[in-house]
């Protein structure tokens, strides 16, 4: 029998800023019963097609009420736009050999990677293999988009040890203006008891790893944009901050004089 989305996992309920979409059924189920990959078609073609939308950013999370159900948010708000993200020497997710890509993946799939955030946030990150910029262009005739969301799913339960909906995380992908890199993420926030108890004991080296790199600047900047990498410096996320912040007042000094 043919599979069909319900009318309503489709209709728009506006917000600020934006949209909501819900969906009367939890994320497992819906890759489960091999919906996901139509819906999640269904809902771009409405979203770029339709509404001719380029630049948005997508949150997907369970209702707290109803934790059979999803949300999808779709906010696409003056305020969240930045600029497009201009071209790296090196694409981190393209390029599973740099020592960036190293210290981060966890596993490769048929059609993506799945990852630890290279910014070392409290995140899982899933990646097509092929350097795609939008949920769009994933395609249905091999089953990349279906192998998406079941990947999706299956790196949550492997990670945190098939969590109920009750706190499941809450996912998110951002197109056009609304990233800092062109290679599509998925994002996967993690709980912060759920982070500590089980992803950093279960990789602990490969975090203590990140953490060393991500201080030796000249080594991962080709991976960034001299505006992302100058913004994770300023954080502290990148380099020694103290001895960033030295060398900049140095340079300043010595143009000043």
């Amino acid at each position: 029998m043919e599979t069909v989305i319900p009318v309503e996992w489709l209709i728009p309920h506006k917000i600020a800023n934006g949209w909501k979409f819900q969906c009367s059924t939890n994320l497992r189920n819906l890759v489960a019963t091999n919906r996901a990959a139509l819906y999640f078609r269904q809902l771009v073609i409405l979203l770029e097609q339709d509404y001719h939308l380029v630049n948005f950013h997508l949150k997907i999370q369970h209702n707290r009420k109803k934790m059979d159900q999803l949300e999808i948010f779709v906010f696409c708000g003056d305020d969240h736009i930045e600029q497009e993200p201009e071209p790296v020497s090196i694409c981190s997710s393209c390029d599973v050999t740099h020592p960036l890509s190293q210290s981060t993946l966890l596993s490769e799939q048929q059609y993506t990677y799945a990852w630890l955030d290279f910014r070392n946030r409290p995140k899982l990150i899933l990646t097509p293999k092929r350097h795609v910029e939008r949920l769009s262009e994933l395609k249905d005739e091999n089953g990349e988009m279906e192998a998406f969301w079941y990947d999706t799913v299956e790196i949550i339960d492997r990670e945190c040890d098939n969590i109920n909906e009750l706190i499941y995380p809450v996912l998110s992908l951002n197109h056009g203006t609304f990233r800092k890199h062109a290679h599509m993420h998925l994002k996967i926030d993690i709980s912060k008891d759920i982070w500590e108890t089980k992803i950093v004991p279960r990789h602990k080296e490969k975090l203590d790893y990140l953490e060393q790199l991500l201080k030796q600047t000249e080594l991962i900047s080709a991976c960034f944009t001299e505006r992302h990498l100058q913004q994770e410096i300023q954080k502290g996320v990148i380099g020694n901050m103290n001895n960033e912040l030295k060398q900049t007042d140095v340079q300043t000094k010595s143009i000043s004089k």
